[in-house]
């Protein structure tokens, strides 16, 4: 059975897009299993209006292979 090209949508809070980054891929793995390729899709990010110093940023995930197929 061909695996439904799911998009995942993360949404994370943080301080810069390294920290963004650092915590948005463990929940794409987490979704898509740890032996999953994934590639963002898309990435956008704005102040958080609830932390003034952080940034809400939603990236779009999709597994583009499944090591083991």
């Amino acid at each position: 059975m061909r695996p439904i090209p799911f998009d995942l949508h993360v949404t994370i809070t943080g301080g810069t897009p390294d920290e963004i980054q650092r915590a948005a891929y463990p929940v794409a793995q987490r979704f898509y299993g740890g032996d999953a390729e994934i590639d963002v899709l898309s990435a956008k990010a704005e102040p958080d209006p609830e932390a003034p110093e952080r940034f809400r940023a939603t990236i779009v995930f999709r597994r583009i292979a499944t090591h083991g197929e």
